[in-house]
C-alpha cells in the first residue's frame, strides 16, 4: 500500500501552504485520478508521493516489498538516443525479459528499440516512456498529465490500457473520458484541501452537485434563523427600553416601580439569552458554498481589410521517404476558425513551422494578406522568459496594456500576488494562461494555436473555447480535444489520410 499521512507544502514561506494536512491511500489495482485547477499543487504531491520532493509536514509510506514508478508531465523529449538506450539509462537494473514484457505489452514492435527517440511521434514517445517505467516492474504507476500532447486513438488506448493494468494507478489528469474510463476514484484537490469521490468524473460533479445544494440549504435556513433571532433580540430589547420611560405626573405610580424595574430585567435578560443563541448559532454555522471563480477572457484584435488572411496551394513536405502531406491546400478566411486534426505524427506542428516560414516546405507556396498581425501558441509554451515575473514578462508596455494584462491573468485565475511570481515557478497550465495573455496584450489579428487545450483545467478551456468563439480576427488552431473542435471550429483540415 503507498500511504500519506499529514502533508503540507509550501513552495514558498511568502505566499503559504498550497495544500494543507492532505492524506492519501492507494492499494494494488486501484485506479484513482487525481484533478484540480491549474496550480493547485497536483505535480507537486505526484512528486511528493514519488519521493523526488520533501513535503514541509507530514510522510509517505510505501510498504515493504512493493514499488512505484513515476511518470512526470514532461517527460524526456530531448533525448537523441535510441529508444532501446533510453530504456536502458532509465532502469539499468532491469533484465532483459522485463523489457521485452514492457515492450509487448505496450504494442511496440521489437524493432522500435533501434529507432531514435527523437523521430517518435509523441503517443510512440509516450510509450516508450511507460516501457521505461513498467520494465521496472513496478507495482505503482504515478502519471503526471500522460494525455497531454495524444491523439485521439492513442488516449484511447491509454485508457484501456490503464484500465486493464494490474498495477495501482495514480493519474493526474484534466481529460474527462479518460478519468471516466478507467478510475473507480477521484481525488479533488481544490483551496489546499483533498476531497475523496467515488466512482469517475460524471460522479463526482453529480456528487459535488447534491453536497452543494445541501450546503446552500442549511446555510440558508442558518441564515434566515440567524435574522429572525437578531430581529427578536433586537424587538425585545426596545420593548425594555419602553418599559421603563419616564411617566408624567398624572400617571406616576411610586407602588409600580419596582414592578416594571422587574419586567424590564426581565426582558434585557430575554434579548441576552436571544444574542447568545444567535452567537452559538453562528460559531456551528454551516460554511456558504464555495462558487468557483467564472473565467472570462476578451480578444481585441486589430483590423483586417483582406476577405482572406491565408492562403496556401499545394503544399508538400516529407522526411526522407516519409510523406506528411502533398499537395495541401488551406484557406483562412478573415473570422473563420480552423481547425488542423489528425494523428501523431501527422505533421500538423510541421505545418505550423511551414506557415511562419520557420521551416521550408517542399512544395507549395503561402501568401499572407497585407495587415496581418500573428500570434504564436506552441507546444512547448517557452515563448516567455522564465526568471520574469508572469506580469513583467509580458512586457506590456504602458500603463493602461499593463493594467489589461493583469486583468486577462485575472481572468484565467492568476490573481495579485500570483501575477508576480516568475514564470519557471509557475505550473504548465499556469505558463500556457499567460502565454495566452501575450497573445491578448499583442493585439493579433491572427492566431496560430498548437494544441491551447493541453495543460488547462477544464473551467480555463471553457473560458478560453468561449472567448475563441467571439474572437473577431481568424484561427489556425491544432487539437485531440474531439469537444473543442466540435464547438469552436467553423472548418476542418484533416492531415494523416
Amino acid at each position: 500500500m503507498l500511504q500519506a499521512f499529514d502533508l503540507s507544502f509550501s513552495p514558498d514561506p511568502r505566499v503559504g501552504s498550497l495544500f494543507d494536512h492532505v492524506d492519501v491511500s492507494l492499494n494494488p489495482g486501484d485506479k484513482v485520478a487525481l484533478v484540480g485547477r491549474n496550480g493547485a499543487g497536483k505535480s507537486l504531491l505526484l512528486r511528493i508521493l514519488a519521493g523526488r520532493l520533501n513535503p514541509s509536514t507530514g510522510r509517505v509510506v510505501l510498504t515493504r516489498g512493493l514499488s512505484l514508478a513515476y511518470l512526470p508531465q514532461d517527460f524526456d523529449f530531448g533525448f537523441h538516443g535510441v529508444l532501446g538506450e533510453l530504456l536502458a539509462r532509465d532502469c539499468p537494473n532491469a533484465s532483459p525479459h522485463a523489457i521485452a514484457k514492457a515492450i509487448h505489452r505496450l504494442g511496440l514492435s521489437p524493432a522500435t528499440l533501434g529507432q531514435v527517440y527523437s523521430t517518435l511521434s509523441l503517443g510512440e514517445k509516450m510509450r516508450g516512456a511507460l516501457a521505461a517505467l513498467l520494465a521496472t516492474e513496478p507495482d505503482f504507476l504515478l502519471l503526471d498529465e500522460p494525455t497531454n500532447h495524444l491523439d485521439a486513438l492513442t488516449k484511447e488506448w491509454l485508457e484501456r490500457f490503464l484500465r486493464e493494468s494490474s498495477e495501482g494507478v495514480l493519474i493526474a489528469c484534466h481529460d474527462r473520458s479518460v478519468i471516466n474510463a478507467i478510475a473507480d476514484r477521484v481525488l479533488d484537490l481544490n483551496r489546499g484541501t483533498l476531497t475523496e469521490y467515488a466512482g469517475g468524473f460524471d460522479d463526482m460533479v453529480a456528487a459535488k452537485q447534491t453536497r452543494d445544494a445541501l450546503q446552500l440549504e442549511a446555510w440558508v435556513r442558518h441564515r434566515d434563523e440567524d435574522r429572525r433571532l437578531r430581529i427578536s433580540a433586537e424587538a425585545a430589547s426596545q420593548r425594555a427600553a419602553k418599559i421603563t420611560r419616564k411617566p408624567t405626573t398624572r400617571t406616576y405610580d411610586p407602588k409600580a416601580k419596582a414592578f416594571y424595574a422587574g419586567k424590564e430585567a426581565r426582558m434585557d435578560k430575554r434579548a441576552k439569552a436571544i444574542r447568545s443563541r444567535v452567537q452559538k448559532g453562528r460559531e456551528a454555522a454551516p460554511d456558504k458554498p464555495i462558487v468557483q471563480d467564472s473565467l472570462a477572457l476578451e480578444f481585441p484584435c486589430r483590423p483586417m481589410r483582406s476577405p482572406e488572411a491565408l492562403t496556401a496551394r499545394g503544399l508538400g513536405k516529407r522526411f526522407g521517404a516519409r510523406v506528411l502531406f502533398e499537395r495541401l491546400n488551406l484557406t483562412l478566411n478573415r473570422g473563420s476558425r480552423v481547425a488542423v486534426v489528425g494523428p501523431n505524427g501527422c505533421g500538423k506542428t510541421t505545418l505550423f513551422r511551414i506557415l511562419m516560414r520557420e521551416e521550408a516546405a517542399d512544395a507549395g507556396e503561402i501568401h499572407w494578406a497585407p495587415g496581418v498581425q500573428i500570434a504564436v501558441l506552441s507546444q512547448e509554451r517557452d515563448a516567455l522568459e522564465m526568471t520574469q515575473p508572469a506580469i513583467k514578462a509580458l512586457d506590456p508596455g504602458d500603463a493602461a496594456a499593463a493594467q489589461f494584462a493583469r486583468a486577462a491573468l485575472a481572468g484565467l485565475g492568476l490573481r495579485g500576488d500570483m501575477a508576480e511570481r516568475p514564470v519557471g515557478v509557475l505550473s504548465v497550465g499556469e505558463r500556457t494562461k499567460v502565454e495566452i495573455v501575450a497573445m491578448l496584450v499583442s493585439g493579433a489579428n491572427v492566431l496560430l494555436l498548437d494544441e491551447a487545450t493541453n495543460h488547462l483545467d477544464l473551467a480555463s478551456v471553457e473560458a478560453l473555447e468561449l472567448a475563441l468563439a467571439e474572437f473577431p480576427g481568424s484561427i489556425l488552431f491544432t487539437s485531440h480535444d474531439r469537444e473543442f473542435v466540435r464547438r469552436l471550429a467553423t472548418d476542418v483540415v484533416v492531415l494523416g489520410e
